[in-house]
């Protein structure tokens, strides 16, 4: 069973680097054209899709707080890809420039929300630990802060008075601001953490930094008028998409060591005392 389960964990890589693969071959060596747009659209939204089924299926593995970790990075996949879903429409079956602004925004700059839900949970530490509980009604008061921000400062220039300008310069700071928050806390797990938890924050905290530059850049080109799907401003975008993915991927495969090495030093301890 480890063995089959190894080898299926092989073959999910090697289709994540070719999904990688064929985005960046298809941005250097296509034109500008719907076919690179399809290729584009359709490589992100399976990558995405990888990040939402591998993390859902970690958190049905896991247990206590380690569950609740990857389910709220399951829904933060699952909302990434509903955005990308959205984009996917407007470009593929209805042929049409995706309007800026973009209805989806909102949905992009709230999926961040979960993964802080994530690391709020703190799952390194051990469940009798309360100062790290982390309750549906802090996750709730946590998305509710992040959304009054965005209907204070986004929402007014999209729909009150539309101003594309100042709609997409308070976009790109929040959106700048979110992300640093989230690797901030990264950062803090990070230093505090030990063993297969450091290892699977380490991961998360790159494929974080790289969307976080690859998803700025992206957005500061759409403001210019510069940006096209499958453009080279998309491979960050691919490249952190896909390293979430292998993140979901390896997670379960590092808490079972993690578990494995626990329950071995209980035993030696057992053992000692015997």
């Amino acid at each position: 069973m480890a063995l089959r389960t190894i080898e299926a964990g092989k073959n999910w890589l090697v289709a994540i680097a070719l999904l990688v693969c064929l985005q960046v071959f298809g941005s250097l060596l296509l034109a500008r054209s719907f076919k690179l747009t399809a290729l584009g659209d359709l490589t992100q939204c399976a990558l995405l899709l990888l990040c939402t089924v591998f993390s859902f299926a970690t958190a049905r593995k896991a247990e206590s707080k380690a569950r609740l970790f990857w389910a709220l990075m399951a829904l933060a996949c699952g909302m990434w890809l509903w955005a990308q879903g959205l984009w996917t429409y407007f470009e593929i079956f209805l042929r049409q420039d995706v309007p800026n602004p973009f209805v989806g925004d909102v949905i992009l700059f709230l999926h961040i929300v979960p993964m802080m839900g994530a690391l709020a949970v703190q799952p390194h530490i051990k469940q009798g630990n309360q100062s790290a509980h982390f309750g549906s009604l802090d996750f709730l008061l946590l998305l509710i802060w992040w959304l009054y921000l965005y209907l204070f400062l986004v929402i007014p220039w999209q729909y009150v008075a539309p101003s594309e300008t100042t709609y997409g310069h308070n976009f790109n700071l929040l959106y700048l601001s979110e992300h640093l928050v989230l690797l901030f806390a990264l950062a803090f797990l990070l230093r505090r953490s030990s063993g297969a938890w450091r290892a699977i924050y380490a991961q998360c905290f790159g494929a974080a930094l790289l969307y976080a530059v690859g998803s700025l850049a992206a957005s500061t080109a759409i403001d210019l008028h510069l940006y096209y799907t499958g453009s080279l401003y998309d491979l960050p975008l691919v490249v952190a998409m896909a390293w979430f993915a292998y993140f979901a991927l390896t997670g379960r495969r590092l808490l079972r060591q993690s578990l494995a090495t626990e329950t071995a030093a209980g035993a030696h301890g057992i053992w000692a005392l015997g």
